[in-house]
């Protein structure tokens, strides 16, 4: 069966359960209070060490297995597909390199942000600038209105890394 996750847990109506030692009753970690950063932490014994897992990687190990849960570099991210980091679901879920989750940040300390497109206020004729990664290279493309830069991120991001909320109207 899966390492650590045995017949105590559960994935049940899109959230992951897990049996309670004492009270013998089913609790959905869904309701637990996310940190700072938004995310949903959740600790556990293991070999009856203390160990800390985000839910999302929990979740997403819980449905492969062949996934190393406990590979913490940067090519082992696990990505929320709709950018909703309180949204578990297992299809929401999906593995990605350190590169590619970036691509897909739209908040960056609580602050909204367009990812991938930036403006340069010193007077230049096309000051909206377009950015996404090919072949693992940082490509740059000016524009002269934020709209045009929009569009060509959208369609670079279509070609190179697909990514359901990075469709941009």
């Amino acid at each position: 069966m899966i390492e650590f996750l045995d017949n105590t847990w559960k994935y049940e109506d899109d959230s992951l359960w897990k049996m309670g030692k004492q009270t013998k009753k089913w609790k959905s970690f869904d309701d637990n209070k996310p940190m700072k950063n938004g995310y949903i932490r959740i600790g556990l014994k293991i070999d009856g060490k203390p160990k800390h897992y985000l839910l999302h990687r929990l979740v997403y190990f819980f449905h492969n297995s062949d996934w190393n849960i406990h590979d913490s570099c940067r090519d082992n991210s696990i990505d929320h597909r709709n950018g909703n980091k309180l949204d578990n679901r297992v299809e929401n879920l999906q593995n990605v390199n350190h590169s590619q989750n970036n691509q897909n940040k739209t908040h960056n300390n609580n602050k909204k942000l367009i990812t991938g497109v930036l403006f340069h206020k010193d007077g230049r004729s096309k000051p909206w600038q377009s950015h996404w990664c090919e072949d693992k290279k940082l490509k740059t493309k000016s524009f002269a209105t934020e709209n045009e830069a929009l569009e060509h991120r959208r369609k670079m991001m279509e070609e190179h890394y697909y990514c359901p909320r990075m469709n941009i109207d």
